[in-house]
């Protein structure tokens, strides 16, 4: 009687070993593929890039940066952006929102944009107002597709599309120009 018993006891630790096995302890392996990078969220963001002559090229001041783990883009708020052209012309960028896509290349600023600058070797500084507001950073180059109103002195100029070459100081006007130049 006591070895049916043990053989008994035997055959549910058996049967509760295997329901253990095959049920709690076969929880399913991560699948590699889709495990998430660490994400960010910064306050306070200041960086700064430096030309290969050693002096400050871009410098970005923003309340705070939050990266999009799926996508890999960092979407920053309440942004300024001071460039320093090679020619020694300032400009500086002002805007609500931005989104730095992944590599960085191209910045896309949103939200009260403001450039603000002087072109060329003028000595008025000029404004140019818009709602979006696309600069790359290794060309140089800022543009927009959306309408712009462009100040400088008592003049101002309204516009649909632009195009801002940094480097050299020049600014392109797309189309539906329309402009008042006061005395």
């Amino acid at each position: 009687m006591i070895a049916r018993l043990l053989v008994l006891a035997g055959v549910v630790a058996l049967i509760a070993a295997l329901v253990q096995w095959r049920v709690v302890d076969r929880e399913p392996a991560p699948d590699s593929s889709t495990v998430e990078r660490p994400g960010y969220f910064l306050t306070g963001v200041d960086l700064e890039e430096f030309g290969l002559d050693g002096r400050l090229r871009i410098g970005l001041r923003s309340i705070s940066a939050t990266e999009d783990t799926a996508s890999g883009v960092v979407r920053l708020a309440q942004v300024a952006v001071d460039y320093h052209a090679p020619t020694g012309q300032d400009w500086n960028l002002t805007s609500n929102e931005a989104r730095v896509p992944q590599g960085g290349q191209a910045v896309e600023f949103e939200g009260d944009v403001k450039l603000a600058g002087r072109p060329g070797q003028d000595p008025l500084a000029a404004e140019l107002h818009t709602q979006r507001l696309t600069l790359d950073t290794v060309n140089e180059i800022a543009e927009t597709r959306s309408p712009v109103e462009l100040a400088f002195g008592a003049h101002s100029v309204r516009a649909l599309g632009m195009r801002a070459d940094l480097k050299a100081g020049t600014l392109r006007l797309e189309s539906d120009v329309n402009g008042s130049f006061a005395p």
